[in-house]
């Protein structure tokens, strides 16, 4: 342990160690609450379980009794390279965890410190840490602070659209666009007359480990890109992530849309701190022409409007469909560095 003006840094290298004392006195936590589902150290560890044995693991935890405050960054190390536990082809959201009430004079401070506890690091000549959300603290602070030890610059990467969600399907209608709203409320009339419909979510655990294949194969189907995606080590940890992920208090959402009793489009979802986070989706290309993936978005929308959820994260990309539905831009940013 190494200390700062009343500021201690932990340094952990193996991964079951740091787990074995999170709850331990030697870590302040409870003030850190996860934005996200990527935050959750359960999900870097399934990472590393299934893809980082070739890294090695590098966690720092900062923490204030005095102040209370904490910042946790657990990260890898390969090739001379320090970047986050986790990897942007699976977490749309990587970051380190700080309290949610980090004063902002402090927090600037500790990200010094955070800067110049990876520059000791000998096996580290350079950093990447991707898929940054824009209203981060490393963000605001890379933007505006030069460090004397590392030149790095904040580069964009994507972006994550989002909808707030107003009180009412009626009022989510009137903020459409008119030629989306008029495009939507077309194409809902013309699936209902063409056949039964229902749309459903599933919560309870059994139901949506047996029903999670069938929502990977509408995934796979739905495009080229999906099922190369869906590799073999990827169909692995989407199983065993999903399968720890669904303990957590209804947090993993699996939904349906049926026609004439058929699975035709599925999502999943993440529901946490108010917020739908909607991971990935499918549908079955034999029935394209009745747009059953736009739909089953939109009615996932409505539930999520009856279950006064206030904002869906549609996440990573800028698929057009998720601006028919009324999304805007939030942008993710990757910022990288090297040795001065």
């Amino acid at each position: 342990m190494k200390s700062f003006k009343g500021f201690n840094v932990d340094e952990f290298s193996n991964i079951e160690l740091f787990n074995s004392l999170i709850s331990d006195d030697l870590i302040t936590l409870k003030n850190i609450k996860p934005s996200n589902p990527f935050d959750y150290m359960i999900t870097k560890n399934i990472w590393y379980k299934h893809f980082g044995q070739d890294y090695e693991v590098c966690i720092l935890v900062f923490s204030s009794k005095q102040k209370n405050n904490s910042i946790i960054a657990p990260m890898k190390i390969k090739d001379n390279e320090i970047s986050f536990l986790g990897s942007k082809s699976l977490f749309d959201y990587q970051d380190m965890l700080y309290s949610y009430d980090y004063d902002d004079k402090n927090l600037i401070n500790d990200i010094k410190i955070f800067f110049s506890e990876i520059y000791k690091l000998n096996n580290v000549e350079n950093f990447l840490f991707e898929s940054v959300p824009e209203q981060s603290p490393l963000i605001n602070f890379c933007r505006k602070n030069d460090n004397k030890l590392w030149d790095f610059e904040v580069v964009f990467e994507d972006v994550c659209p989002k909808i707030n969600l107003p009180n009412s399907w009626e009022a989510y209608l009137s903020n459409l666009k008119k030629k989306y709203r008029h495009e939507l409320k077309r194409k809902i009339k013309r699936i209902h007359a063409s056949g039964v419909i229902n749309h459903y979510e599933l919560l309870k655990k059994n139901e949506i480990m047996e029903n999670l294949d069938c929502f990977i194969q509408l995934m796979k189907a739905s495009s080229a890109d999906k099922s190369q995606f869906m590799t073999p080590s990827h169909h692995t940890f989407f199983v065993d992530f999903i399968d720890n992920l669904k303990e957590k208090d209804d947090m993993v959402r699996l939904n349906f849309l049926e026609f004439d009793n058929n699975k035709v489009a599925s999502s999943l979802s993440f529901v946490m701190n108010n917020t739908r986070y909607l991971y990935n989706s499918g549908y079955d290309p034999k029935f394209s022409d009745l747009s059953v993936g736009l739909i089953n978005h939109a009615y996932t929308i409505k539930l999520s409007i009856e279950q006064e959820i206030k904002s869906l994260d549609f996440m990573r990309g800028d698929e057009r469909y998720k601006y028919h539905l009324g999304s805007v831009d939030s942008k993710l940013y990757a910022v990288n560095g090297k040795r001065k």
